[in-house]
């Protein structure tokens, strides 16, 4: 294992200052450190000189940070790399860790001391990965060693094996129907669980056709072969098998069974042995386990409706909107909302929290009371809407500490609607693109923010954004189980096939809409189960948007 003054890192920066700045605050750390300007000048430096973590600035001329990590990865596969970069990077970023390209990214702007406790803890995981290979190689060995050794164990005991082997299945089957068959297909011998499980006594049947026990079935030619009077064929079938079949007692009614079979060599001749085990509990057990586990997926899927899935709006007016929520089967992070403060304003929320199951599902249920509670206590008269950038900031507040210690983080889309002034606002905690299709020129464009999933950084500050809407417009809303839904042959739908669809199928009304984007997902995957959540709200702005005169 290195020791730390054998570590050493490089850090990469195209401002002299920041470099010289590092070598100054670093210079009583015991690990060797490396400073270049340029992304060409670190590759050369990889080349002359080991190097086991790589610290870059982002944005730099020429080859940015991100080009100079992922050939980092490819010529040096074992080096720790990490990004120093703005939020408004984050969507590379995100990327870039999802790939595994970088081990951890550091928000800028950095506290000193902060920075030298990630590096510290950088290295420390370094040199426990170091170690855990050593240790794996080593075990490897001897495993090796062990093998060899077993092998060796295994030749020696393969004869006894073989000779106790239809001695054991035997003993072993004291309490399951034991049936002895000559080549002719008659019942030579059966043992007392078999009289008792099928009502045929030993004295009354003393040669029973095998038929009588195991009428014709789906498996009929199997047993066929192995009472076959070609002995040559008998020998054959005489290899351990087990098959499932059913077996018909003499009051005519028909058994379960699992049957194993084998051989033995009398002095009249090889004998074909059935061992016969009634399987009916494990049968009753397994439709249970069926039965639970379906009833289990829609208790699921009505949690997902009822809790996390809110119905689309009946008063709001001069719009038209549907709803496209398929579940997978299991709790996952899915969630919406909406709230009509009048017929010409709504709030709108979609949000996914990473993961599946009852946490997941659980911090979404937390995330949306949070929404609805920050929006009463903010709104102090029925015409004054707070801001969304407030909104989301006490949601921030009163979530952030418990997301970090959960580990967790969720991606969230608020997104207000003001059809009198025909404008939408949106604050984009790292969701997906709002898409926006202009009826004027049917072409999508993608709407996106510049915050970072909510739970990835304690300090935020959130800023909403706006942008006008038309007649006809259309805006989607939606989850990354659209996007990321797979092909048999593993390729992502992708967000350019899922706009190519939306422009196909723009003038369409908002529910036939939502049945084209279903029935493509569907048809792309060649499923009908998706394995994440599908999330979409399809928008149309209609008609005029003006207040009615009610005087």
């Amino acid at each position: 294992m290195k020791q730390r003054d054998e570590l050493a890192i490089l850090f990469v920066d195209d401002e002299s200052d920041i470099l010289h700045s590092l070598n100054r605050f670093l210079r009583r750390e015991e690990y060797r450190k490396f400073f270049v300007d340029n992304a060409v000048e670190a590759l050369e430096l990889l080349a002359k000189t080991p190097v086991d973590l790589v610290v870059s600035d982002l944005r730099m001329p020429g080859m940015n940070g991100l080009d100079l990590i992922k050939e980092v990865k490819r010529l040096y596969p074992g080096t720790l790399r990490m990004i120093v970069s703005g939020s408004q990077d984050i969507e590379q970023i995100i990327e870039s860790v999802n790939k595994g390209e970088i081990f951890r990214f550091i928000p800028k702007p950095v506290e000193p001391e902060s920075f030298k406790n990630i590096l510290n803890d950088a290295l420390d995981y370094y040199c426990m990965k170091l170690e855990r290979e050593e240790l794996f190689d080593e075990i490897s060995l001897k495993n090796g060693q062990l093998t060899d050794a077993n092998a060796t164990l295994e030749k020696l005991a393969g004869d006894l094996k073989r000779s106790e082997a239809q001695f054991r299945s035997m003993n072993d089957a004291a309490q399951d129907a034991v049936f002895m068959l000559d080549g002719s297909g008659l019942v030579r011998y059966r043992n007392t669980a078999a009289e008792v499980m099928f009502g045929y006594r030993r004295s009354e049947h003393p040669a029973q056709p095998v038929s009588e026990i195991f009428p014709e079935t789906s498996t009929a030619l199997e047993l066929n072969d192995l009472v076959s009077c070609d002995s040559a064929l008998l020998a054959r079938s005489c290899a351990n098998l087990v098959i499932q079949i059913e077996g018909l007692r003499k009051d005519g009614s028909r058994l379960p069974l699992e049957i194993s079979r084998g051989c033995v060599h009398l002095e009249s001749g090889p004998h074909s042995v059935l061992i016969a085990r009634d399987i009916s509990t494990r049968i009753e057990e397994e439709k249970s386990r069926k039965q639970y586990e379906t009833m289990q997926k829609e208790l699921e899927s009505q949690i997902e409706k009822k809790l996390l899935q809110s119905q689309a709006p009946i008063t709001l007016r001069h719009i038209e909107i549907s709803y496209l929520m398929h579940s997978s089967g299991h709790l996952d992070g899915d969630f919406t909302e909406l709230i009509e403060y009048d017929p010409l304003r709504a709030d709108l929320l979609i949000g996914d929290v990473m993961g599946h199951g009852i946490q997941s599902a659980l911090v979404s249920a937390g995330l949306k009371s949070l929404f609805l509670k920050s929006i009463a206590e903010e709104r102090k008269s029925p015409e004054a809407l707070p801001p969304l950038e407030r909104i989301v900031g006490k949601i921030h507040e009163r979530c952030i500490h418990e997301l970090i210690d959960l580990g967790m983080f969720a991606t969230l889309l608020f997104v207000r609607l003001d059809l009198k002034n025909r404008q939408a606002s949106f604050v984009d905690c790292g969701h997906n693109p709002l898409i926006h299709l202009p009826a004027k020129t049917g072409r999508c464009r993608l709407v996106k923010g510049g915050n970072l999933p909510m739970g990835m950084i304690e300090k935020e500050e959130y800023r909403q954004a706006e942008f006008a809407v038309d007649e006809n417009d259309l805006l989607v809303l939606y989850s990354d189980g659209i996007t990321e839904n797979r092909s048999p042959g593993d390729e992502l739908f992708g967000i350019e096939r899922f706009s190519a669809l939306l422009e196909e199928h723009a003038a369409l009304p908002t529910e036939a809409i939502v049945e084209k984007i279903e029935a493509a997902l569907m048809e792309f995957c060649g499923c009908t189960n998706f394995e994440d959540d599908v999330t979409c709200i399809v928008i149309r702005i209609s008609g005029s948007t003006k207040m009615p005169d009610n005087g």
